[in-house]
């Protein structure tokens, strides 16, 4: 795996992406809702999985952005305390 640079803008179009496929799904769940299929069957262990590693990929990169911007904030303070001296 490589590490990639993201900045907000990329994180909004990785986020678009997901949101289209959320959109694809409800779309489906209304239709088949809308024509009474109850019984559609899917492959779907390989998309659970995905979803769980995701999930924990999502909690795992929140929880560094929150690290660098609590890291960020500490050394914004750090200089302004010291231009202060």
């Amino acid at each position: 795996m490589t590490l990639q640079p993201y900045n907000a803008e990329k994180l909004d179009q990785l986020a678009l992406r997901l949101f289209d496929l959320a959109a694809i799904m409800r779309s489906m769940a209304n239709r088949a809702r809308e024509n009474q299929v109850d019984d559609l069957h899917l492959h779907d262990k390989k998309a659970q999985e995905w979803c769980v590693k995701l999930d924990h990929w999502a909690h795992k990169i929140e929880t560094e952005l929150d690290i660098q911007i609590l890291q960020a904030r500490a050394e914004r303070r750090a200089m302004t305390t010291g231009q202060e001296s």
